[in-house]
């Protein structure tokens, strides 16, 4: 009888060392594309979801919003596609929609930028077979920190 209620623990702890296993993986997976988009050495918030299909969460850095905004526009218009090209000859361009490739792996990057007295507002978006990724940055005015909304939906 003593043997049964060993082996009986023993089953328990092994299942509830795997599924602690299971979690912790499925975890790090979801969080994976956030980490390729998250702006480098950027605060993240308690803000946002790990559970596909949508996931999103909130950066902040002391960084400039220039600089954020930079940094986006150039991961999602890697040099010499048509977005870049066109930032390139006018660097004020206020939107536009970019395509590059040809179907099924078409790639649609889209910008936006918007500076008035209130703050800074940019939005960098890519669409990419299965999935689009929509961030959002932006500045209050008199305010130090630039925020980054990073969202990855992938259906």
């Amino acid at each position: 009888m003593i043997g049964r209620i060993v082996k009986a623990v023993m089953l328990t702890c092994l299942l509830a060392i795997v599924v602690i296993a299971v979690q912790k993986i499925q975890s790090e997976v979801s969080q994976a594309p956030l980490k390729e988009w998250a702006y480098p050495k950027a605060e993240k918030g308690k803000e946002g979801t790990d559970q596909p299909p949508l996931i999103w969460a909130k950066f902040t850095t002391t960084d400039p919003f220039e600089k954020v905004l930079k940094f986006y526009l150039q991961k999602i218009s890697p040099i010499g596609s048509p977005l870049e090209r066109l930032l390139e000859r006018s660097p004020k361009v206020k939107s536009v929609t970019v395509y590059s490739g040809r179907p099924p792996d078409v790639t649609i990057s889209a910008y936006f930028y918007d500076d008035n007295p209130l703050g800074k507002l940019g939005v960098c978006v890519t669409r990419q077979p299965n999935k689009t990724i929509s961030i959002t940055i932006f500045q209050r005015a008199k305010e130090k920190k630039t925020t980054i909304i990073v969202t990855i939906d992938q259906r």
